[in-house]
């Protein structure tokens, strides 16, 4: 429920022009890295039989994936912090910052 209001908030945000649309490509792989830990974790604390194989295969596959995701996240936050010309919307920070703060 909270990440749903959550989202909602982000998204007015986005359309108000609070928030600098470019910042979706951090937070976007964010979210993916969120539901890929939540599955992960529900899957190395299965208690039936075949959970292991499950578990090594996620650890395997995973690992490497959501290592790319927050690499992702943190090099594109990064340049939009940098980056000092041609921001849309918000105040400073990269547009992180609402208008008027």
């Amino acid at each position: 429920m909270l990440a749903v209001a959550g989202a909602a908030v982000l998204v007015r945000g986005t359309l108000r022009g609070a928030m600098d649309r470019r910042w979706w490509g951090v937070l976007g792989p964010l979210v993916v890295l969120g539901l890929m830990v939540g599955v992960g974790w529900r899957i190395l604390t299965a208690g039936g039989i075949g959970a292991n194989i499950g578990a090594g295969l996620l650890i395997i596959f995973g690992t490497p994936v959501a290592a790319g995701l927050l690499l992702w996240a943190l090099a594109w936050a990064f340049w939009l912090v940098t980056q000092r010309h041609g921001h849309e919307g918000g105040g400073d920070l990269g547009g992180i910052a609402s208008r008027g703060v």
